[in-house]
């Protein structure tokens, strides 16, 4: 897919390098997520989704990144604004928890999650010059392949949900048809699968190898795929460059309201704290910015329960709020998001925790004590050692810890 530089800041990412050589050999293997679907009991070693999607995608990171001139070029060229990288790395927030969740969902690399970074800078609204449009960049005759409709009221490609799983469809029908290979995956995500393999024919037909490394593709698609590898290294080697990854809070992650009539999202901004700005880039489908079609309107977390009652008050919701990520494992769930917990899948204030949590399940961060946590909660020490089966009130950044709202006091 053509994608159009959208960001002054992300010209610097996206400078063409020089071609250093066609013919690279090293075996590049990325492999499938470690907390698969089918896999609830993740070890506590791992950081959720929910507390920082950045964290968990760099504790899953299983990838063999070479050693080679382009990739290294292209490293070089990141690194040279670090501050540029974690500036369009925390643009991010508010969509790539439902990402990183999909991905994870459909058993696939949380690498992936990276794909909309160098295509939009996580713009949704993001429009190349060739008609490429949305997180993802689909253009009109791919999107239209993967179910992504268009009308003159709303672009499925611009919408989180909607992209991003044709996405994921689009990647998983890519990497079967090249037998798995992820550097021609994404080297036909971003050519097209005709001209990768057109390239490989003509490899093929010469006797020469058919690798990435050795095709001839187009100049972009040369750079594309060095420069997602560079980016992995980048982000599982944050520390040695001196890269700050973005400390995601889930408060501004996505939600889901949905609307039962026509509304513009003007007046919605009128019941809300959000400006028309934020909620024409969260909800960029709606072309007209008017929610209609597929009625549901995003809005982040940190919004969703004052936003939805004065709706609800003018009878313009249809059900309750849906957080977008209500299937995670529960052994993953930090406090303030355990569907299992929350009755009807809702969103609840702290107050309401009492009457519809029975129990959370908290991830011990860096500085926390069983003192500390006991406080915040106004539970009693013992009653946190009784619940996780503890015989001291040592605890380590990791752990995770059940704890009984039902018996806490109210905060």
């Amino acid at each position: 897919m053509k994608k159009l530089l959208i960001f002054t800041i992300l010209c610097l990412f996206l400078i063409a390098c020089q071609h250093h050589g066609s013919r690279y050999n090293p075996v590049v293997r990325i492999k499938y997520s470690k907390n698969s679907a089918n896999n609830t009991n993740s070890s506590s070693n791992y950081v959720s989704i929910t507390q920082n999607p950045w964290q968990y995608m760099l504790n899953q990171i299983d990838t063999n990144v070479p050693e080679n001139s382009r990739v290294n070029a292209e490293r070089e060229r990141l690194l040279r604004n670090p501050k540029g990288f974690e500036t369009i790395a925390l643009r991010s927030e508010p969509y790539v928890y439902y990402i990183i969740n999909q991905l994870r969902r459909n058993n696939l690399p949380t690498e992936l999650a990276l794909i909309p970074l160098i295509e939009s800078a996580y713009d949704p609204l993001a429009t190349s010059s060739a008609h490429a449009a949305g997180l993802w960049q689909f253009v009109p005759i791919t999107a239209k392949e993967y179910g992504l409709q268009r009308s003159s009221s709303f672009d499925a490609r611009r919408d989180l949900i909607a992209s991003t799983n044709s996405a994921i469809s689009l990647l998983q029908d890519l990497n079967k048809r090249f037998d798995g290979d992820w550097l021609l995956t994404l080297a036909a995500y971003n050519a097209g699968e005709g001209r990768v393999r057109k390239a490989i024919e003509k490899n093929r037909t010469k006797g020469l190898p058919i690798n990435y490394w050795s095709l001839d593709l187009p100049t972009e698609t040369m750079h594309y795929v060095p420069k997602i590898l560079a980016i992995i290294d980048i982000v599982k080697n944050s520390k040695r460059y001196g890269i700050k990854l973005p400390d995601c809070n889930y408060e501004n992650s996505l939600v889901r309201i949905d609307i039962s009539k026509n509304i513009s999202l003007a007046k919605i901004a009128k019941y809300s704290e959000l400006s028309l700005d934020e909620l024409m880039t969260y909800n960029a489908g709606y072309v007209k910015q008017t929610v209609n079609g597929p009625f549901h309107l995003l809005v982040p977390y940190v919004h969703a329960k004052d936003l939805f009652k004065k709706l609800q008050a003018e009878n313009l919701v249809a059900n309750e709020i849906t957080e977008l990520l209500q299937d995670l494992p529960r052994a993953n769930m930090p406090f303030e998001f355990r569907s299992g917990f929350i009755k009807n899948s809702s969103i609840v204030s702290k107050e309401s925790f009492s009457k519809n949590v029975k129990k959370i399940a908290y991830l011990v961060k860096a500085g926390d004590s069983l003192y500390s946590i006991a406080q915040n909660y106004r539970v009693k020490i013992t009653d946190i050692l009784q619940w996780n089966n503890l015989k001291n009130s040592r605890v380590q950044e990791g752990d995770i810890l059940t704890i009984n709202l039902v018996n806490a006091n109210p905060i």
